[in-house]
């Protein structure tokens, strides 16, 4: 096939499953079985991902077969669907009590319009009625807070004197005399204030819509429902768990209801403990599973590194085979017959395409927008090593490092990393201790995909009883260095800020592999790192 055409086809290639209309969803989704089976389980399960790791595509494409099959799909995407979350819900002039309640009775709603929908469509049979009762009910949810008050007994004495002084006449004569006595009387004054001891409990009221919600799903003629939410980290952290309560209260204990959740790891909050065992939220491996990690999926475990870029290669095969051919098709053309006559009409060598997969870091996203860059850089011509190299460095300085410009604490650590691990050890991966793995900061970089976890509870031999993660620099943001003063020596050439120059380096210079026996002893002491910045490590 030509490759100006698979070229321009690049360009039509939608980047984010949000903007995928429904017909093209499963045309463009890679189907690995043990992921597919996963996404299908009944079990109430949440979808874990960094951005750009196709939570949505899998969610969406879990929608589509599910449909196909008869069975009733709510999806929502809680950053769509409900507005502007951070504006409505996280109102610091309004109590958590009344954002909480808003957010609740919000995807109640949408889920109430679904079902009367498909009442109206004879897909449930029940009575409208049972539906407009659920809607009334809406206003008994309440989610309140618990406050403790102490009454506190004060008690007054009052004390007089009376005198009486009398004079007369009587039979017997004048007479004259002065009594004196005294009274004493106690008054009691009860005041009553609020006393703040310990954490505030909130306790989450739905009143009659557990009935009705239940009457009405069962009534349902699909075998099963499945309730999708989408974008879950979208909603403000400290109103999570009351979702999540909701949840379980509702949908839960209902047989036929699945509920999937595609969530960032470190910013989902599942529960709030209360003093007693008692909890606000759902239980994360008891009550609601993780399913799925993406990030950890697209790296495809294996039992040595070539099964794992075996399994790689054939994924990214396929992601870019799905994506083009349903954009050709689209355009009017005919797509080309096979990954393998694609592949070789758009790279130069399979190697091209290799360069991609590491560059992508295991994020399809990012993997589609490399591969969209150098088809332009390429002007007309096959993609080339130097052309995704360039590409992954634009991408990089453009969209991840500019995500940082309103974080300077996590730009600064960034910068103490570069320096420690690219200048000074000439390495693009480190080790760090676990304990440290959870800072916010590294969560921060990781989130925004400038650093990769490539390998949790890692032993050192040098270091036995410690455990590390292996972290890993960004491919663009090592690419990006190697024209500037932060480059590693061997690298620099006094021209390196000339475009041809520049060009010539990554047509040339290798990116390092992922080799843990070079990085062993690429210990990065984080907690030196934040004291020299003036910030603590928790």
């Amino acid at each position: 096939m030509e490759t100006q055409v698979l070229l321009a086809a690049l360009q039509e290639v939608e980047k984010r499953a949000e903007r995928v209309n429904e017909t093209d969803v499963i045309a463009t989704y890679v189907g690995v079985d043990s992921l597919v089976n996963a996404l299908g389980s009944r079990d109430n399960g949440i979808v874990y991902g960094r951005r750009g790791t196709g939570k949505t595509h899998a969610l969406k494409y879990l929608a589509e077969i599910e449909r196909s099959k008869g069975n009733r799909v709510i999806y929502i995407d809680m950053e769509q669907d409900l507005g502007s979350t951070e504006g409505r819900y996280s109102d610091a002039s309004l109590s958590i009590s009344e954002r909480a309640t808003r957010l609740v009775v919000d995807v109640l709603s949408i889920v109430h319009t679904e079902l009367l929908e498909a009442a109206f469509a004879g897909h449930i049979d029940v009575q409208v009625d049972v539906l407009d009762r659920m809607l009334d009910h809406f206003t008994e949810v309440l989610i309140t807070r618990e406050i403790e008050t102490e009454v506190r007994a004060s008690e007054r004495d009052a004390q007089g004197t009376r005198g009486d002084a009398r004079l007369g006449i009587t039979s017997s004569g004048l007479s004259a005399g002065i009594s004196v006595s005294s009274d004493q009387t106690l008054t009691t004054a009860a005041s009553q204030r609020v006393t703040a001891s310990g954490p505030v409990r909130h306790r989450v009221h739905f009143g009659g819509v557990t009935r009705s919600m239940k009457q009405a799903i069962q009534a349902d003629s699909a075998s099963r429902v499945w309730l999708l939410l989408d974008e879950w980290s979208g909603v403000p952290l400290d109103l999570q768990p009351y979702l999540a309560e909701m949840l379980r209260k509702l949908f839960f204990g209902i047989p036929k209801v699945t509920v999937r959740i595609g969530a960032i790891p470190h910013r989902s909050e599942w529960r709030i403990p209360g003093e007693r065992g008692d909890y606000i939220g759902a239980e994360v491996g008891a009550e609601i599973f993780p399913l799925l990690d993406l990030d950890e999926f697209v790296v495809f475990p294996a039992r040595n590194r070539e099964e794992q870029a075996e399994r790689s290669l054939g994924f990214f095969r396929s992601l870019l085979f799905r994506h083009l051919s349903t954009a050709l098709v689209g355009m009017g053309l005919t797509p080309p017959d096979s990954d393998s006559e694609l592949i070789a009409s758009l790279f130069t060598q399979i190697t091209s395409l290799q360069e991609v997969i590491r560059a992508a870091e295991g994020v399809p996203r990012d993997a589609l927008n490399i591969v969209g860059r150098a088809g332009l850089r390429a002007g007309g011509s096959k993609i080339a090593v130097a052309h995704v190299r360039e590409s992954a460095a634009q991408l990089y300085t453009t969209t991840k490092a500019a995500q940082l410009n309103g974080v300077p604490l996590a730009r600064a650590l960034l910068d103490r990393i570069v320096s420690d691990v690219i200048s000074g050890r000439k390495a693009r991966a480190f080790l760090l201790a676990q304990e440290d793995t959870v800072h916010p900061l590294i969560q921060q970089l990781v989130d925004d995909r400038i650093l990769h976890i490539i390998k949790r509870g890692y032993s050192s031999k040098d270091n036995p009883g410690e455990r590390y993660d292996v972290l890993q620099i960004d491919y663009g943001c090592y690419v990006h260095l190697l024209g500037t003063s932060a480059a590693p020596q061997r690298f620099l050439t006094d021209d390196t800020d000339d475009d041809s120059a520049f060009g010539a380096v990554m047509a040339t210079v290798e990116v390092p592999e992922d080799d843990y026996r070079a990085i062993r002893r690429a210990v990065l002491d984080l907690p030196a790192i934040l004291t020299s910045l003036g910030l603590e490590r928790t």
